[in-house]
């Protein structure tokens, strides 16, 4: 076999130049780049959403306790501590509903009420990451939610 017959046969060969194996690393590279940080957006997110229903569970409690008849010092005694709720409030007050200008023979109910407010940080990051790109994580944003429970004159109280 001479010279030129074996460069045609690796010329006659296929295959890919380092040219266009770098370019495919790099698009492989950006790929796997963006599916990690989508994973980390993900992750967080369902953590906060996790943490916030939890919150929304323990408000609930707090409502219900105070449907029937607790005081607010029994209520903070009978909820167990939970590390993402920051405080929780019972606001109570009276609300007079007026019946209808038609209607004369019901007269007008008091009904008393409790705004339930909890306070709470959604994230559960420890650090805030200060590169500003993405902060949905920082450990510094609370929420507060408010929840208006109405009692009946029924309801049991506790000595």
């Amino acid at each position: 076999m001479n010279c030129s017959n074996q460069h045609r046969s690796f010329r006659s060969q296929k295959g890919y130049t380092l040219i266009e194996a770098l370019v495919a690393g790099v698009i492989l590279m950006i790929g796997v780049s963006a599916a990690s940080q989508l994973t980390l957006a993900l992750i967080t997110q369902d953590e906060m959403s996790q943490r916030t229903s939890t919150v929304l569970n323990y408000q609930e409690n707090a409502a219900f306790l105070y449907r029937m008849g607790l005081s607010n010092a029994e209520i903070a005694k009978v909820l167990p501590a939970d590390p993402a709720v920051d405080s929780l409030s019972v606001t109570r007050g009276q609300e007079t509903v007026s019946n209808s200008p038609t209607v004369t023979e019901i007269p007008n109910m008091n009904l008393e009420y409790a705004d339930v407010t909890v306070q709470f940080y959604p994230s559960p990051a420890t650090q805030t990451w200060t590169a500003g790109i993405w902060t949905g994580g920082a450990k510094g944003v609370s929420r507060s939610l408010t929840l208006r429970s109405y009692r009946s004159r029924n309801s049991l109280t506790v000595p």
